[in-house]
């Protein structure tokens, strides 16, 4: 999956006003801060293993080209920060100092499930018990197959449809709720609120 695919996704799943909102919401994304903390984590792994390597063949004239010639500490880097060991040390970290962000650093490790089953053997792919293993699944490559591509980004606007739908549901069955006049307040003439029930006969 691609950066920007990976920041937006990590928002719609692991933030207030996405689905980890639930029908509740998070009150306007663009105020709400787990939107994000939760896009900076969906493409947190990334950041971390090539936004230095990738500076740096910025500030040498890109030499070569970066994906081909990606090795040494930043894959060692790369497979840590693809980890689901590492993931898990960091949500937990997080969960402790601080709890109210914590649904939103899920956004790590579900960069790293996306990853697992769209990079395939090779140099990218996402050995997801690393450094314990060296394993992954010999999967497709994302990069390679441009109806993959157009299958996720089509289903993120699909995501936020649905939901979208199933909020208003809610506030229309809220809106539509009968209050019960039998426990509604009034207010006596000295302005004292007064509980109406119903007498026994």
């Amino acid at each position: 999956m691609d950066f920007f695919a990976h920041a937006l996704y990590g928002a719609t799943l692991c933030s207030r006003s996405g689905m980890a909102g639930s029908r509740q919401g998070g009150g306007g994304w663009q105020r709400d801060p787990t939107v994000w903390i939760a896009a900076l984590m969906g493409i947190g792994p990334d950041i971390v293993s090539m936004g230095g390597a990738f500076t740096l063949f910025v500030l040498r004239g890109m030499p070569g080209h970066f994906f081909r010639d990606f090795g040494g500490v930043a894959l060692t880097i790369y497979r840590c920060a693809h980890s689901l060991l590492f993931a898990a040390l960091l949500c937990g970290l997080v969960r402790r100092i601080a709890p109210r962000y914590f649904t939103a650093s899920l956004a790590w490790p579900l960069h790293i499930l996306l990853d697992a089953p769209t990079h395939g053997a090779g140099r990218f792919q996402t050995t997801l018990f690393y450094p314990l293993s060296g394993w992954g699944l010999d999967a497709i490559r994302w990069w390679e197959r441009p109806e993959v591509i157009l299958g996720y980004w089509l289903l993120l606007p699909i995501i936020w449809a649905l939901l979208s739908r199933w909020r208003a549901q809610r506030h229309l069955v809220g809106a539509a709720t009968p209050s019960n006049p039998m426990t509604s307040n009034k207010s006596d003439m000295s302005g004292r609120p007064v509980r109406c029930s119903r007498s026994a006969d």
